[in-house]
């Protein structure tokens, strides 16, 4: 409430009459122009003071309720409980409270007093609203939910709702059994069967409800055909539910699991589930890796053993038998000297068929084929097969099968893999330059290609060191400096010389290039967008490049698979582990990617290019350059 008041004037004694009053505000240059719509007071003998409020707001009804829930605990059927709130008025005004009633989704066991249409509520008194709950049996759920819902003339709330909620008591005692079924192994396409028992224990009677497979249980477990999910148990009555489960999936994972659930009445188990389970027996399952064998390159007069490792993905042992080579393969193709041609994979086991080529054969067409052959013993796929590939090196010389290295002082080098020791042969190279090496690539020749920081490239006979300039211009089409390496396609039987860079090592995107012979010229093929690699040939027409952190897009260490026609990326494996930035060089080479950086040696398997593993030290190289023909074994 809002009062004002204004002095207006000085008086010798009390005033007499409003006119007076009038005046002598208006003497006073009172702001209220029209003081005849104000109700006017006296409100101090010595000064005339006019006072004005504004009038008051009705008296109102301002309800409490309490408790704001009820709840009836357990409550026998054929029997009764009753609770109460009370609705109190802690308002100025009479409160109206009416209908009183029961919410629209309550329980049927549920109900109110008869009570007036309107309850009258006078200021500071309370009324009392009583509710019974009187379930009329047992049945699921036991838990029963309502709620008492009224509206009163309290202007600060809408409709009133007291939530109700009750459980139902029982003499119901169910005993389950078993608590959890197992099916064991089941063979695939076979259906094994099996039950849980429900026994009322109880003085009485029990209901079974929702009977179903829990939800996220493995769609081969089912329950028996016509089983009903809701049912009654008498007193020692029992119902047995028969289950089962059909064994169709072969994928792993072979352990299946599901969940049997259904609510009762039995006040101690409202909700149960019982596990279930299964294991599928998929019987033998052979497995081949790699799928195929490429020998790559192999010299001439000269053989190659590669191994196929077979294992066993199945739950029985798989019986191998009749291994061999197909007869319509080259006749270069052999299996191994002590290789048997049957035995036994055990389930989660491997065993290693060993493979040789011999290129005892000149003639053309130098590229060879077989088929490794066998029976797995797995019922589902008897026979396997694996392709065999091999080109007869007619070209290739024997020292053009090892790596070769140039470190950033020149030391030129033979690096052996199998002991990882290095054979200088020279301390320095002679190049005609001032600038420092920076990649190399050998080809079947054994001739190396040595580049140098100036864009230089340069001929390096591989056992003297000698060195020779070569026609080749620097610069062009913006590769001022570049890591190389030979790719050698067996189906076509070309070996092309990749090289990929830019303005500096760090260049990103770089651009991928080939370099024709004799010639030396540079024909760009596409731009490599993963960063600026070193690069090497497998052998089998692939092409891979490695980029250590600092030539990396990504700023990771990353050896990369690349379209040889596009530059495009075809995959890529990170390593985060490898932190090392600096000189680096990277050579394929008997099934293995060999990474140098600074003075440490890596190695990174063809078929498990995820991961990379620290194998030893250069001796204090500092590896800038790595090359490797592609006569090099691929195995």
């Amino acid at each position: 409430m809002l009062t004002t008041i204004r002095a207006v004037g000085l008086a010798g004694g009390i005033l007499r009459r409003v006119t007076q009053e009038r005046m002598i505000m208006k003497d006073a240059n009172a702001t209220v122009t029209n003081k005849s719509s104000f109700p006017w007071i006296l409100c101090a003998p010595l000064f005339l003071v006019a006072c004005y409020r504004t009038p008051l707001l009705p008296p109102m009804c301002l309800i409490e309720v309490s408790p704001t829930s009820l709840d009836f605990g357990a409550v026998a059927p054929g029997s009764s409980a009753t609770r109460s709130v009370d609705v109190a008025n802690r308002g100025g005004g009479d409160c109206h409270i009416s209908p009183v009633g029961l919410g629209p989704n309550s329980d049927t066991g549920f109900a109110v007093a008869s009570e007036p249409p309107t309850i009258v509520v006078p200021s500071g008194d309370s009324a009392t609203l009583a509710v019974t709950f009187s379930p009329a049996g047992a049945s699921v759920p036991l838990q029963r939910t309502g709620s008492l819902i009224f509206q009163s003339d309290d202007p600060t709330q809408g409709t009133v709702q007291v939530p109700l909620t009750a459980s139902i008591q029982t003499n119901c005692t169910l005993s389950i059994y078993p608590a959890a079924y197992d099916f064991g192994q089941v063979h695939l396409d076979d259906t094994a069967t099996g039950s849980v028992a429900i026994t009322n224990a109880g003085s009485g009677s029990c209901e079974v409800a929702g009977l179903a497979l829990a939800s996220g249980s493995d769609s081969e477990f089912s329950i028996g055909a016509g089983q009903a999910d809701q049912f009654t148990l008498a007193p020692l009555a029992v119902e047995v539910i028969p289950i089962a489960f059909h064994a169709v999936d072969p994928a792993a994972p072979h352990h299946r699991t599901g969940q049997l659930a259904f609510a009762t009445t039995d006040t101690k188990q409202a909700s149960v589930t019982i596990p279930l389970s299964a294991d599928i027996d998929i019987g033998c399952v052979l497995t081949a890796s790699p799928a195929s064998v490429n020998f790559g390159n192999v010299i001439l007069n000269n053989s190659a053993s590669a191994s196929v490792t077979l294992g066993n993905t199945g739950t029985d042992a798989c019986q191998v038998s009749g291994v061999g080579i197909d007869p319509s393969s080259d006749a270069g193709f052999t299996l191994g000297a002590a290789q048997a041609v049957a035995f036994t994979v055990a389930p989660g086991a491997s065993q290693a068929v060993v493979v040789q080529f011999v290129a005892s054969d000149s003639a053309p067409p130098h590229q060879k084929n077989g088929t490794l052959v066998l029976q797995t013993g797995d019922p589902s796929a008897p026979q396997a097969s694996v392709p065999l590939s091999a080109n007869v090196e007619t070209v290739c010389v024997e020292a053009s099968q090892w790596i070769y290295t140039v470190d950033e002082t020149g030391i030129f080098s033979r690096f052996d893999p199998t002991t990882l020791t290095f054979t200088d042969i020279v301390q320095a190279l002679d190049c005609p330059t001032h600038y420092s090496p920076f990649s190399m690539a050998v080809d079947q020749n054994a001739v190396a290609w040595v580049a140098y920081g100036d864009g230089n490239l340069f001929k390096v006979d591989t056992s003297t060191g000698q060195c020779q300039a070569t026609s080749f211009r620097p610069g062009q089409h913006g590769l001022d400096v570049f890591g190389m390496g030979f790719v050698f396609d067996p189906s076509t039987g070309v070996d092309t010389l990749y090289i990929a860079g830019g303005l500096d090592a760090s260049s990103v995107p770089s651009e991928l290039a080939t370099v024709s012979f004799p010639s030396l010229v540079v024909t760009p093929v596409g731009p490599i967008t993963a960063g600026s690699p070193e690069l090497s040939g497998t052998g089998d027409g692939s092409l891979w490049g490695f980029f250590p952190g600092d030539a990396s897009a990504s700023g990771l260490a990353s050896l990369v698979r690349i379209d040889p026609n596009s530059g495009a990326t075809m995959e890529t494996y990170t390593y985060k582990a490898l932190t090392e930035n600096g000189d680096w060089a990277m050579k394929f080479w008997g099934g293995y990617f060999w990474i140098f950086v600074n003075t440490s040696i890596y190695k990174v398997a063809r078929d498990n290019p995820a991961a990379i593993n620290y194998v030893g030290d250069t001796n204090g190289r500092y590896i800038v350059g790595a090359g490797v023909s592609t006569c090099a074994p691929l195995q």
